[in-house]
């Protein structure tokens, strides 16, 4: 299957990350409250109406939200008339929006502020509209200057900007003034993910003076009316979740209408590492790249969409999905793993693929991947026409913290609350599926965290050598070899004197 297909253009321009810093903790804090996070669910869709409206002020727009990140682009083409300082503008407004007007309705002032950070680079990439047949068509960027911004985000401080060498050299005297070099102990945690080496930091008040902070603000005014609104057109009690008796789908979905709340649904989220540092300063190897990427696009779509997962969105060099048990369906937790172990073979080939090969200037690619099991609520947040989906919940937090502090490469990390469902299945049904899966993660120092390097290939030989045994067991239990056919399986491994099983 096709899946990166669709309207492509390459074109030039500043990528601006917006993170919110403390979401997670802010999650975190109401899940102990309400765990249909229906305050967090409400602000973020106030939050995002503001943050869009104020973007497209300033000729900008979002590729999409991801949690609390936005990711935002402006297009510096021939024709255009944006300018560096505009684009700091916009930055800057960010700050002051979230602040001082966001953080200042009335509706939330009994809620934690939100604190929010920005990473900022500047360099060539491409357009991509992929469309799989299935998915609604997704807008999303490929090149350096996007992950470089995101990465550097990250690991911005509260209320600093951060931006690359490369935007840096655009802009004015007097603007440069205004950032800070970070020192060698400030950028350790990423700088050996980025070929770019120099990388600086402004608090958002230090940019611009503060007549021109105030003016700033005050062309915010239709942004604060427009959140003001927005945060008491709905009230949390009309907030309604339905149950995901389906195959999980986003068509629909809205915070101010229909909402799908899955009780223990699986959340993986699959990372090619090392992509980042592959983008040359110069953008002069970013083609080969993007035929690169639309490869892997091309596996993880056709992956999801072959074990029935639900895509939610691709990240860069990333993406997430949902599985959830329906009638007719394989259970959500075998579908979900064997997509981590497909994505785990299938990047890995790659490096076996002379064409891509050459196109990375023989350098080696990977994948991290992590998956989790629980409670998952499922919504499109944002203006309408320019919705994105969106997962919440321990579930999705669990996998992004599997697959971005525990996966090493070619790896799947799983929770210790997946691993203790696959240990009970296996127990409970002696089904070969799970049995596998049982012998194929190994703990990680105890933290709670499995691992396991397995691809498709070697799970389904794992499944196939459970399904000899229990073939061979059933036919002892039916030659009245064994007593009962409960652990018959495991007793399988036990060889009674005398008894051929091979001649059973």
């Amino acid at each position: 299957m096709e899946v990166w297909k669709g309207y492509m253009e390459k074109t030039k321009g500043v990528h601006l990350y917006v993170s919110i810093k403390n979401l997670m903790d802010v999650i975190k804090q109401e899940e102990e409250k309400d765990d249909d996070l229906k305050r967090t669910l409400h602000r973020l869709q106030t939050y995002f109406v503001g943050h869009s409206k104020l973007i497209k002020q300033y000729g900008a727009k979002v590729e999409k939200y991801t949690g609390g990140r936005s990711h935002i682009v402006f297009e510096l083409n021939d024709d255009s008339d944006m300018t560096y300082e505009t684009i700091l503008e916009a930055t800057v407004a960010c700050f002051i929006f979230n602040n001082k007007i966001f953080n200042n309705l009335s509706k939330y002032a009994s809620y934690p502020s939100f604190g929010v950070h920005a990473g900022m680079d500047y360099g060539d990439y491409f357009d991509y509209y992929i469309d799989d047949n299935i998915n609604a068509e997704e807008y999303t960027t490929i090149g350096g200057v996007a992950n470089n911004s995101a990465k550097i985000q990250s690991y911005a401080l509260k209320d600093y900007i951060y931006i690359t060498q490369k935007f840096m050299d655009e802009l004015s005297s007097e603007l440069k003034e205004k950032f800070i070099e970070l020192t060698e102990e400030e950028k350790e945690d990423f700088s050996e993910k980025i070929r770019s080496k120099r990388f600086y930091k402004a608090h958002y008040k230090e940019i611009f003076d503060q007549d021109f902070m105030e003016e700033i603000e005050e062309g915010l005014d239709d942004v604060k009316k427009r959140v003001e609104d927005e945060s008491k057109s709905l009230n949390l009690s009309d907030i309604t979740f339905e149950s995901c008796t389906k195959q999980l789908s986003f068509d629909g979905l809205s915070l101010k209408g229909k909402n799908k709340r899955i009780e223990e649904g699986g959340v993986i989220c699959a990372d090619i590492r090392g992509f980042t540092r592959l983008f040359y300063i110069n953008d002069q190897n970013l083609d080969d790249l993007k035929d690169v990427m639309g490869k892997i696009y091309d596996i993880m779509g056709s992956v999801i969409n072959d074990t029935e997962g639900t895509k939610v969105q691709y990240q860069g060099d990333r993406i997430v999905a949902v599985y959830n048990d329906f009638s007719g369906g394989e259970d959500a937790i075998v579908r979900m793993l064997k997509a981590a172990f497909t994505l785990n073979s299938k990047i890995q080939e790659l490096n076996d693929d002379e064409e891509v090969q050459e196109k990375l200037n023989n350098k080696k690619i990977s994948i991290g991947i992590g998956c989790s099991l629980g409670k998952i609520i499922a919504t499109r947040l944002g203006l309408n026409g320019n919705k994105h989906n969106m997962v919440l919940s321990e579930s999705y937090k669990r996998a992004n913290k599997c697959e971005d502090e525990y996966a090493e490469s070619n790896e799947v990390v799983i929770w210790k609350h997946l691993k203790e469902e696959i240990d009970n299945k296996a127990d409970e049904t002696e089904d070969p599926k799970y049995l596998a899966l049982q012998e194929l993660f190994t703990s990680i120092n105890k933290t709670g965290y499995y691992k396991s390097t397995a691809t498709i290939e070697e799970y389904e030989e794992k499944v196939t050598q459970k399904e000899e045994l229990a073939n061979k067991a059933s036919k002892v239990f039916n030659a009245n070899v064994l007593k009962s056919s409960t652990g018959r399986l495991s007793n399988i491994n036990v060889n009674p004197w005398g008894i051929d099983y091979d001649r059973v």
